[in-house]
């Protein structure tokens, strides 16, 4: 068998989800104790629009962990082989 690929970096994803969830936050703030529906309901449309989008993102991520995940493990595997010689 030979060895598995390794994923791509996931930083980047990550530092994107966590802009989106910071743009999101400030988005909330702006409306902490208003009243006004009109305002309320814009606020929530501009914050599904930050966070749209951003699931995949983890489950990009979640992809990249087990194929990280499967390498290590073919890579102990081999490891012990050769500690076994």
């Amino acid at each position: 068998m030979s060895a598995p690929k390794l994923p791509g970096h996931t930083c980047p994803l990550i530092d994107k989800i966590q802009q989106a969830i910071d743009r999101a936050f400030t988005l909330a703030d702006r409306i902490i104790g208003s009243d006004d529906l009109a305002e309320l309901q814009a606020a929530i449309k501009d914050i599904r629009w930050e966070l749209n989008g951003e699931s995949d993102k983890l489950e990009q991520i979640r992809d990249a962990n087990l194929t990280l995940r499967n390498a290590a493990e073919y890579w102990k595997e081999e490891a012990e082989k050769l500690a076994e010689c």
